[in-house]
């Protein structure tokens, strides 16, 4: 039986959440891909670390950090280091990266994929920041290594949006992609549009947990321009930043305008837009009125769309509602046995 050796950078909910999936589901892996996948190496921001190269305890360090809030300092596996050093110590073939994103230059993730594809990793990431910044860099990379470079989870969770063109959609062409692509700030939409303050539905989508204390990237349209961005660049083949996105706020949207959409028989959703045109991709995150039978005017609560514009598949929507953790931690689990199919 072979051994496949993942270490992880982020042990937040969904790195626990992937470290349970993996343990309901050793046996399955070993049965159907002739592979024992282990953890050899964690990086915490604030949970510490650890490595062992033969294998982590998965269970118990998943144990502690749920009773504890971190690893045991005292473990024999307990490691101080860079999350490069961790990296290096686990001897793992594979990151898996799950830090905190940053859309405003995809560091310091897009580093620790560059470190890992340098030193022969496999890289399966959560984060959008990397492909929103450098996607082709990343991927040349990669190629260069002859190592995957997976993403599924960066998008609409484990939805099957980047393994749609990959697996299925072969010799299609995409010229357009729409979407709902931010949760928040589509719940804010809908509650908004039922009449309650812009304060109201804020603080109504944090008391859920869907909105940050500071709920700016959201509502500004920044998580969806990252997303976009990433879309684009993968699906498209464009070269683009959050840098060019057109983006307009939620905060834009007055009860007013709302008013006066359903009035017409319209409704506003928060659309995410990337077009090819002559002068290249151009993107957009911003308010839109779409006519109320319009299919994503169903789409409401934490519920996400989009649709790509293909030349011989025609236009294809898919709709994920109301997504919740295991989902985000599906999408990784589902690019490792993309990555265990492959090798």
């Amino acid at each position: 039986m072979k051994t496949l050796k993942l270490c992880f950078i982020g042990f937040g909910n969904v790195g626990q959440k992937v470290s349970a999936l993996l343990l309901e589901k050793q046996d399955w892996l070993r049965e159907t891909f002739d592979t024992d996948v282990i953890v050899t190496g964690i990086a915490g921001r604030s949970k510490g670390s650890l490595v062992d190269p033969a294998g982590l305890d998965l269970r118990e360090s998943l144990s502690q950090v749920q009773t504890t809030g971190r690893f045991d300092p005292a473990s024999p596996a307990a490691f101080e280091g860079t999350p490069e050093e961790m990296m290096a110590a686990s001897r793992a073939d594979v990151l898996v990266e799950m830090s905190t994103l940053s859309i405003r230059d995809g560091l310091p993730a897009a580093d620790y994929i560059r470190y890992a594809l340098r030193r022969g990793m496999h890289v399966i990431t959560a984060n959008k920041g990397p492909e929103a910044w450098y996607y082709k860099e990343l991927k040349e990379l990669a190629e260069q290594a002859g190592r995957q470079f997976l993403y599924e989870t960066i998008v609409l969770d484990g939805t099957p949006t980047f393994n749609l063109m990959t697996e299925t959609l072969h010799g299609n062409t995409i010229s357009g992609i729409t979407g709902i692509l931010n949760g928040t700030s589509n719940y804010v939409l809908k509650l908004l549009e039922e009449g309650k303050s812009y304060d109201e539905a804020i603080k109504a989508a944090q008391d859920i947990g869907l909105a940050e204390a500071d709920p700016s990237m959201d509502i500004d349209g920044w998580d969806g321009a990252a997303k976009i961005c990433a879309m684009a660049n993968i699906l498209m083949d464009a070269s683009i930043t959050p840098d060019d996105v057109e983006v307009e706020s939620v905060r834009s949207v007055t009860a007013e305008k709302l008013a006066d959409a359903k009035q017409r028989g319209m409704c506003i959703k928060y659309i995410c837009r990337a077009e090819q045109t002559e002068d290249g991709v151009k993107v957009s995150v911003k308010p839109e009125e779409l006519p109320r039978e319009h299919a994503y005017n169903s789409v409401n609560g934490t519920s996400a769309v989009f649709t790509l514009y293909t030349d011989l598949a025609g236009e294809l929507t898919i709709i994920q509602t109301d997504p919740g953790l295991l989902q985000t931690a599906y999408g990784i689990y589902s690019d490792l046995i993309t990555l265990l199919k492959r090798i």
